[in-house]
């Protein structure tokens, strides 16, 4: 594995560093590269690149939105031995408890972030010289499947967010998977699906907001 990170990374230099943790879905591994340090989630499982490819999507969908903040994607690998590894921006964390009330606010942010955008741009498009910058999202879904645990959960667009397709009645119920917490599952207005984790401490919320299960 180590030979193709540094071939799919182009660095002479992969090198642990010290940073491993893992779960019931993947392991994770910190490495020190030519580029600075990254983070990268191990599966050997078959279905791992289209977990990890979801996962990439929907970090790309909320760094985007300058809200809350999540590793920044850098690229998915499939193993030449099988399974595949998600590489991304390593994040030195800390205890979260103390930044609960911030994180609301951020969460509040993102749900609100497309709404604010199309207000904006509207208003811009009556100005001389100004114009749309970052798309806005008019149909409910979103363009990739995601995952919950090894689950993939499709959400195909829809005309407009007061009519999701069908197929979302299921996601209105509740759940449990051993990638997150139990809890429920609602659309968002970034066009992804946001779980409400039952409270179990900060960070395994964020694990599953994020869909970044280890």
């Amino acid at each position: 594995m180590e030979a193709q990170l540094k071939k799919e990374l182009g660095t002479s230099m992969l090198k642990s560093a010290g940073h491993s943790g893992g779960g019931c879905i993947s392991q994770g591994q910190s490495f020190d590269t030519d580029h600075g340090r990254v983070f990268v989630k191990i599966n050997h499982k078959s279905q791992a690149k289209r977990m990890f490819d979801g996962e990439l999507a929907s970090l790309v969908a909320i760094v985007m939105t300058d809200t809350v903040k999540v590793p920044k994607p850098v690229k998915v690998i499939e193993l030449d031995t099988g399974g595949a590894v998600f590489v991304m921006e390593h994040v030195d964390m800390r205890g979260l408890s103390r930044h609960s009330k911030q994180l609301g606010e951020r969460l509040a942010d993102l749900h609100l972030h497309n709404q604010r955008q199309s207000d904006r741009q509207n208003k811009e498009q009556q100005t001389v010289g100004k114009g749309p910058d970052v798309p806005v999202i008019d149909q409910f879904g979103f363009q990739v499947p995601t995952c919950c645990g090894y689950l993939p959960q499709s959400v195909p667009t829809a005309l407009s967010f007061s009519t999701p397709p069908p197929s979302m009645a299921t996601l209105s119920t509740s759940w449990a998977s051993p990638g997150c917490s139990e809890g429920s599952a609602t659309p968002s207005t970034l066009g992804t699906t946001t779980r409400s984790p039952r409270p179990r401490g900060l960070r395994r919320g964020i694990s599953c907001i994020n869909s970044s299960t280890i």
